[in-house]
């Protein structure tokens, strides 16, 4: 059966990094994503699609909102696996009879209020209303993205940041390939009052925690707000910034794990110590031998699911210097063919230790 987690353990802990909920929108794909490695990163309906593509590799947990969206998508959900990460859903979905059926027996969930203030525009998002407790119930906003806000919110954290939070649905509405399904929800043609409503939601939302001390802030490429200010000049003009500039002070060193080796024929062993090293890297390079047929390996290498890129060198050593040169500021890791790895670090003057 599900497992319904206590909010004890995460309410009124004082959070000292910052939290970076992810939406679905197209900028995505822009946003140097690898910033995040180590961050708190919590994903709202379908954006866990970013793990699957491989331009996240983490999450903290995953958010839904609407039981619509949750029974359309909880078969990719489960055909991708996704029960190690922790669930935030409203009791819309958790008190279904939808959920009882289709849900994972390993899911673990925290339940959130929407039930409570359906319907009461005086206490929702557009109106900027922060209740005092959780429990009271999180009005309406019309984005599971500023749900998840309220959450990290109660959660403690000072800093909220979004991403994937366009609100320009001219276009292709997602960064992943969509359904029939999620762009009738999402497409171009949706009105546009229901953007204004959630920019509404957004700007008043941002206003609200200034006030307890607690910045909101749009990070995402795709969202103006020059556009909405002329839409919506009685409205608060929402904080923006860009990732790069957020996390200048978070930013630690990755560790770019290495396999150089002989790669023809690809072989099971081959395959398996690959998915081992990217589960213990942030970025993984095969390094193919010059003298080697592995060299006609290269493109089908570089189409494995955990294969960040792919180089040629004769040595080991040739290998960890083209790496140190592409990879000036970080770590190198060189993977053995039973598992083991060796780091390599890096000097005062930035020369890696060989």
């Amino acid at each position: 059966m599900p497992e319904r987690l206590n909010w004890n353990t995460l309410l009124d802990v004082e959070k000292k990094l910052p939290a970076f909920i992810v939406g679905g929108s197209p900028s995505l794909l822009d946003e140097p994503l690898d910033l995040l490695s180590g961050q708190v990163v919590f994903l709202c309906n379908k954006a866990w699609k970013a793990l699957e593509m491989q331009l996240l590799y983490k999450a903290n947990g995953i958010c839904y909102t609407g039981l619509s969206s949750w029974i359309e998508h909880i078969d990719e959900m489960k055909a991708y696996g996704l029960d190690y990460i922790p669930k935030f859903y409203s009791d819309l979905i958790w008190d279904s009879g939808e959920y009882k059926k289709y849900a994972p027996d390993q899911d673990k969930v925290y339940v959130y209020s929407k039930r409570k203030l359906q319907g009461n525009n005086e206490r929702g998002g557009k109106s900027g209303y922060i209740p005092d407790d959780l429990q009271e119930g999180i009005g309406k906003t019309g984005s599971v993205t500023l749900d998840m806000a309220y959450l990290c919110y109660f959660m403690g954290y000072k800093k909220i940041y979004l991403l994937g939070m366009d609100l320009d649905y001219t276009r292709n509405p997602y960064f992943f390939e969509a359904n029939a399904w999620d762009y009738k929800v999402s497409g171009p043609k949706v009105q546009q009052g229901q953007r204004k409503g959630i920019n509404q939601a957004m700007c008043k939302l941002s206003e609200s925690f200034a006030t307890k001390g607690v910045e909101l802030v749009n990070l995402s490429r795709g969202y103006s707000p020059k556009y909405y200010q002329d839409l919506q000049p009685h409205i608060p003009a929402m904080p923006t910034d860009r990732l790069e500039n957020i996390l200048s002070g978070y930013i630690r060193p990755k560790t770019i794990g290495v396999i150089h080796g002989d790669f023809y024929p690809l072989i099971t062993e081959h395959v398996e110590l690959i998915a081992t090293a990217r589960q213990k890297s942030d970025k993984l390079v095969i390094s193919c031998l010059e003298s080697s047929k592995s060299v006609d390996m290269q493109p089908v290498l570089q189409a494995l699911k955990f294969v960040d890129s792919t180089i040629t060198a004769n040595t080991v050593t040739l290998a960890l210097e083209q790496l140190a040169k592409k990879y000036p500021t970080d770590n190198i890791r060189l993977w053995n063919k039973d598992g083991t790895f060796t780091d390599y670090q890096r000097n005062n003057d930035g020369t890696l230790i060989l």
